[in-house]
């Protein structure tokens, strides 16, 4: 099957006009949605969590905003930029942060991210992609710094693998968190994650369907949930979708009435190296 291609905006390119009435309307959409206390910071994810051993390409700048809530209140939220800092084909390396909003001050709100891997197919064909990092780096002792190790294997099923093709790519991994007592005791768990065949419909570019889970009930991490990602071109997509909190307790960290969420998520790519 053909992997989940993302082109980019250029800058000072005519692409990026063809996009701007619905990067527009998703900007004025995300703007309106509320301001809401924050709490996990993300490298590149599937749905939920950083299941994924998706690297961001060297020079793409990713701009994401996510958004979380019920019916009777607004959950958490943060706005983030993730970058590719290495210029080669067998090892990326990407590097970024967020700014969980709001907060009583810069540290609080201030979390990094990165994680270095092998995009798949590289070294041989059929080769899983491969990534360790460490997200939510935070710099506020006993608030954000969760400081959470992770390790990711993934795979899309090519076309030449009969009917396991139409499995798409799945990606499984496991995360510690080296901060003991922000985590409940519960530092090890398991996260695994899946993305659909893109789906080519009318109007935009495409669909993509994505589920991930976050074992443990430490905290506000341990949560399942999937979606739609819409990708209004290739380069911007709004991502939305239910999130199940394995635990009471982990809905109530988050600030939640329930332990059912929605998520509404956007995703904006700028490529840094072209004109």
């Amino acid at each position: 099957m053909k992997k989940i291609k993302r082109e980019y905006f250029i800058l000072s390119n005519k692409k990026c006009s063809k996009a701007s009435p619905y990067l527009l309307l998703l900007l004025s959409l995300a703007i309106n949605i509320a301001i809401v206390k924050g709490v996990n910071a993300t490298p590149s994810t599937t749905f939920w969590a950083p299941s994924t051993p998706y690297l961001q390409p060297y020079g793409v700048l990713h701009i994401t905003y996510d958004s979380y809530f019920t019916i009777s209140n607004m959950l958490p939220m943060y706005i983030g930029l993730t970058s590719g800092i290495l210029p080669t084909k067998e090892i990326n390396l990407e590097v970024g942060f967020d700014f969980l909003i709001p907060q009583k001050d810069l540290l609080s709100s201030l979390i990094l991210n990165t994680k270095i891997g092998t995009p798949e197919d590289i070294l041989f064909k059929g080769q899983p992609g491969w990534s360790f990092g460490i997200f939510n780096l935070g710099f506020k002792k006993g608030v954000n710094d969760y400081n959470i190790l992770y390790f990711m294997l993934g795979k899309t099923m090519l076309e030449d693998w009969g009917a396991i093709k139409y499995l798409g790519t799945v990606q499984l991994g496991a995360y510690y968190g080296l901060n003991k007592t922000l985590l409940n005791n519960e530092q090890f768990g398991i996260m695994a994650g899946w993305f659909s065949y893109p789906i080519d419909i009318p109007i935009i570019d495409k669909i993509v369907l994505a589920w991930d889970i976050m074992t443990g009930k430490n905290h506000v991490f341990g949560a399942t949930g999937g979606g739609i990602y819409f990708f209004i071109s290739p380069s911007v997509d709004l991502l939305t979708g239910p999130v199940y909190f394995l635990s009471k307790k982990s809905a109530e960290s988050a600030g939640a009435m329930s332990q059912l969420i929605w998520t509404l998520q956007l995703d904006i790519d700028i490529d840094l190296k072209k004109k």
